[in-house]
């Protein structure tokens, strides 16, 4: 990347702490790069060391939520970059992000997040995030944070690291003017503790007093020193002068902010704490004990590397820091022989070098800056529907809406909506994200040229209103985005609530085209009111999708024992209106078939999470023994046993169609308007209603059917 560009740091403050000392770092490793490097914060003790490398530094209050220094930090960061023509912004803490975000929309730079640690993701806080067109996360975990919480996209987040100064930070004798200066023992082991001192996150700084106590009954010239500021300094101040006064020696040291951290490393014996902090005492030549708010690893050695570098040395996720555990593995470690901690000390700092130098912290801040460069490819589809539920006919139809677009369109950037994302982007070669993650539909929109909702019953509320609202909701925000609007061979209703109506009607005028899978899908809009959409009815998706190979079904047919047997489906489901006795009938029918003709009962579910309950249980109540598919097949292995039965006894739409599409003759079960729709449009009789039939219906149906199946397949 070109590195003659401008660049504004934003962050909430420049006083000691992890994300304050990798921006310091950054900044300086940037400007060595030729970058033109600005930063914005409330101040701090590192300004200095920042403005003396040559980066320009501006005061603005970026480091509470208190509304005057909201509407000031607005203000005073919208001149900075009028006046400096800052084209390219990146923030490092919540508050600049959020302030940044709006002035994204006004200003129109290029910005970018470091996500230094996982914020309080609750309402209404979760909604005031704003991670930009790119972010940096200093750990995988942070990472799995940015997509699981906030749905930012995977591709737009690099993995970056904490830099290091292994010059500034590297091992030398101890400082004699600082043993001066804090009155040390020149003889004593010191223990040293680096962190911010904030009322939120400093249970382990009084934890760690707690255990250097218990120590002192073995080292009794043990020392503490405790180097850092915040808000909740001056209880720390107070709380050291207590505990020297009890014991009668001054064992304890706090020293407030300080820059000159290396000189405090240099004069340890042990570093206690977490995150860069520990880092810095690593690559300084001191063995480290991990311990910190968020948890506790203890001493590293080779054996916590994985773990110290996937929660980025925070100790995020494990076991809470106990004071006892504390105390012992710090005497554990003062009782080791002077080589083994020279061998802890040497291996600590050669894994700084080799992962946590500053070089390749800039070099994944560049890349990160060079991605954003250039808008995003915009997404050409977004579609939406019942997909990533393990519902067989859905997969159908979002795989034959699928290879329709990229028929149509090869290249086409599709990203779906689905409870399973990762899966389906594996099964269907798209992107997809979850569907009830807001802020990842909500991008997806922002990019999108087309939202396709369907195909499916998704227009109806009688599996809930919830549902109904869903779909609704997602059709009036693509309007609102300026996304055109597309009903993609849907079955429409039932709707049976005048609410509902109303509310379908409203945003369905607002679709430019409706394509429908049955005639009465369309007598419905026009009696809902729907007129300003362009409508055709067509057909169900499914009818798009080619026969399936032999070779597909094969092994799933050799796996069931039913190769070279003759057997018909039955593809069922739990329903509130199936009458009294519907899986005792269901029972009979199939020992019917399988006495009278020979032919072996294969239950199909086609919703497994539905579907398997029910079929198992008739199952139980045959006579004769029944095979069960499996819980999980692949829509082609499914349509390719539909293909293979002599008939189907079906009950869900998909298996219907299945069967027409391949010239298997169905019995079909209507739970549903649509069922029976269906069967009439393929000009197929033998259906009943799944309140009222009797076994012998069925029985009379198969009979005809397998008495004449060349003529009924005709």
């Amino acid at each position: 990347m070109d590195t003659n560009f401008k660049v504004l740091m934003t962050l909430m403050g420049l006083d000691i702490g992890g994300a304050e000392t990798h921006v310091l770092e950054l900044c300086k490793s940037l400007m060595k790069r030729g970058a033109d490097v600005y930063v914005a914060s409330n101040g701090g003790v590192y300004v200095k060391e920042l403005t003396e490398s040559g980066v320009k530094h501006f005061n603005v209050p970026l480091h509470n939520k208190r509304l005057g220094n909201i509407f000031y930090a607005y203000s005073a960061l919208e001149k900075i970059i009028r006046e400096n023509s800052i084209k390219l912004v990146h923030a490092h803490a919540r508050i600049p992000a959020f302030i940044c975000g709006l002035l994204q929309k006004k200003l129109g730079f290029r910005f970018v997040t470091t996500v230094h640690w996982d914020f309080n993701a609750s309402f209404p806080w979760n909604f005031l995030s704003r991670w930009g067109d790119g972010s940096l996360a200093v750990s995988e975990d942070l990472k799995r944070y940015l997509i699981d919480i906030y749905g930012v996209p995977e591709e737009q987040i690099l993995l970056t690291i904490n830099g290091i100064d292994t010059d500034k930070f590297s091992p030398a004798y101890e400082d004699p003017e600082l043993i001066r200066e804090l009155s040390l023992n020149p003889y004593g082991p010191r223990v040293i503790h680096v962190s911010r001192m904030d009322r939120k996150a400093n249970r382990t700084t009084y934890k760690l007093m707690d255990a250097v106590e218990i120590a002192r009954n073995t080292f009794p010239h043990i020392e503490l020193i405790i180097v850092g500021g915040g808000d909740d300094e001056e209880n720390i101040f107070k709380q050291v002068r207590h505990r020297n006064e009890l014991a009668g020696a001054d064992y304890i040291k706090a020293t407030g902010s300080r820059t000159d951290v290396k000189r405090f490393l240099r004069s340890g014996t042990i570093f206690v704490g977490i995150s860069r902090a520990a880092l810095e005492a690593m690559s300084a030549g001191l063995p480290v004990v991990l311990a910190g708010d968020p948890g506790y690893i203890g001493l590293f050695n080779e054996n916590m590397l994985d773990i110290g570098i996937s929660t980025n040395f925070t100790c995020r996720g494990c076991p809470d820091t106990e004071t006892r555990i504390l105390a012992e593995d710090i005497m554990a470690l003062l009782n080791r022989p002077e080589k083994e901690r020279l061998e802890l000390c040497a291996y600590a700092r050669d894994v700084v070098i080799k992962h946590y130098s500053v070089a390749r912290m800039s070099r994944d801040a560049l890349k990160l800056y060079e991605m954003v460069r250039y808008p995003r490819k915009p997404i050409d589809a977004v579609i939406s529907g019942y997909y990533g539920f393990n519902n067989n006919g859905d997969d159908t139809v979002l795989k034959s809406v699928i290879d329709g677009l990229k028929d149509a369109r090869p290249g086409l950037n599709i990203t779906v909506l689905s409870m399973r994302p990762k899966e389906t982007r594996v099964l269907y070669g798209v992107d997809s994200v979850n569907r009830y993650n807001f802020f990842s539909v909500h991008r997806a929109l922002k990019r999108a040229k087309m939202l396709i909702t369907g195909g499916g019953s998704l227009i109806q509320d009688v599996t809930s209103t919830q549902s109904l609202i869903y779909y609704l909701l997602l059709i009036n925000y693509a309007y609102k985005c300026g996304v055109r609007n597309m009903l993609y061979a849907n079955g429409i209703g039932p709707v049976r609530r005048p609410a509902n109506i109303t509310r379908v009607r409203n945003a369905l005028n607002r679709v430019q085209l409706i394509t429908l899978r049955d005639e009465l899908s369309e007598q419905t809009l026009k009696y809902f009111g729907v007129t300003n959409p362009e409508i055709h009815v067509t057909a169900d998706a499914a009818f798009s999708l080619n026969n399936v190979d032999e070779g597909v079904v094969k092994p799933l047919l050799a796996g069931l024992g039913l190769e070279k047997k003759r057997f018909f489906g039955i593809s069922v489901r739990k329903w509130k209106y199936n009458m009294p006795g519907f899986e005792e009938e269901i029972a009979k029918f199939a020992d019917y078939i399988t006495q009278t003709y020979g032919y072996t009962a294969l239950f199909i579910p086609m919703r497994p999470v539905e579907d398997s309950e029910i079929s198992r249980r008739i199952m139980g109540l045959m006579k004769h023994p029944g095979v069960f598919l499996g819980e999980r097949c692949t829509s082609e292995q499914l349509r390719g046993v539909v293909a293979k039965s002599e008939f189907i006894l079906g009950m869900r739409l998909h298996t219907l169609i299945y069967a027409a599409k391949s010239g298997t003759p169905v019995i079909g079960l209507v739970y549903d308007s649509k069922i029976k729709v269906q069967m009439d449009a393929l000009n197929q009789r033998y259906y009943r209603l799944v309140e009222d039939f009797h076994w012998e219906d069925l029985e009379n149906y198969a009979d005809k059917i397998l008495a004449d199946r060349e003529s009924v397949i005709e």
